[in-house]
């Protein structure tokens, strides 16, 4: 039995279904009865309904288990408490295989988040426990929190369109998770980085350009207007007025759903408090730095096929929502 923590979540949910199709048995932890059904689509063969900063619920969804992937949700700030019990629990259990979801550049000392991941790194390492640590680039899958307002032409994000972007396919991690715990000889007490291209979002928008058929514009919304919206409406006000002038108001349905759905993207409202800073604080370096991709030649090791490029991951979804260009 495999132990899948964040098994609803943008990786989770492929691995599931990547290690079901392999008729490997999986538990999925989730946080409630609608994950859970999620979750048994997906072909978990059982589902334990728990919080990871709980005492005792993550250890009592490691029983009986052989393996665990780990990932903690992104408004989790103080992950190293949770990764503490973990290594205890997974002691007591004494599983074969510990494989943890990490960042990419978790040395960043300006990112909590990423310095966070570092730590868990470290006591997972020392731990003495069969443990590979999967390091993801930035998710390509990221900009389409902003997915309503492609139709309008925008690609918008609370960066720069300037910062260079390491990135990779949510389903090659998965894919990689998955194959790294099918056949995990070779990979214990190893450390990879998953990442497929570095791109700017100007170049993201050439690409979307070609995919959809429709020019597209890569937008700098401020970091900031994550928490206060109204910092938006200049520079994105301005981009949705050209948008209702080129498109002759064709646009406007597109961007009424996008003001309707992008401010709580992802839940993001609901957050913690310091999760919504840290993520705040995440996207003010991004804007300004960047975030580099991680070493190419790790992700062929671990994943049995050849990585997504940015443009067929664009294809695959503009395909799913009926709009590839002819």
């Amino acid at each position: 039995m495999i132990l899948v923590t964040s098994a609803a979540g943008g990786v989770g949910r492929p691995l599931v279904r990547g290690l079901a199709a392999n008729e490997r048995d999986v538990r999925a932890f989730v946080k409630n009865e609608e994950q859970a059904q999620r979750s048994k689509a997906d072909g978990a063969t059982d589902i334990v309904i728990g919080d990871l900063r709980q005492p005792g619920d993550l250890e009592t969804a490691l029983r009986g288990v052989s393996q665990i992937y780990h990932a903690a949700p992104t408004q989790l700030v103080n992950e190293l408490p949770v990764t503490e019990r973990l290594i205890a629990a997974a002691r007591a259990e004494r599983l074969d295989h510990v494989v943890f979801h990490s960042v990419i550049h978790p040395d960043i000392a300006e990112l909590p988040h990423h310095r966070q991941k570092l730590l868990a790194e470290g006591v997972l390492r020392e731990s003495g426990l069969p443990v590979t640590i999967l390091r993801p680039s930035h998710y390509m899958q990221n900009v389409l929190d902003f997915w309503d307002f492609f139709g309008a032409g925008l690609l918008p994000y609370p960066t720069s369109p300037e910062s260079r972007m390491g990135v990779v396919d949510v389903e090659d991690i998965a894919a990689s998770a998955a194959n790294v715990l099918t056949h995990p000889e070779g990979h214990i007490g190893k450390t990879y980085d998953l990442s497929a291209v570095e791109l700017d979002r100007h170049e993201m928008a050439r690409i979307w350009s070609r995919v959809l058929g429709h020019p597209m514009t890569a937008v700098r919304l401020p970091p900031e207007s994550l928490t206060n919206p109204l910092l938006a409406v200049g520079p994105f006000g301005a981009a949705i007025a050209r948008s209702l002038v080129s498109t002759k108001l064709r646009s406007v349905p597109h961007i009424i759903r996008g003001l309707r759905a992008a401010p709580n993207a992802r839940g993001f409202r609901s957050w913690p408090a310091d999760a919504q800073d840290t993520y705040v604080q995440m996207m003010k370096y991004y804007d300004v730095h960047g975030l580099p991709a991680g070493n190419f030649d790790d992700l062929p090791k671990v994943l049995a096929r050849p990585a997504t490029n940015y443009e067929q991951f664009a294809r695959r979804i503009a395909s799913a929502h009926g709009l590839i260009a002819p």
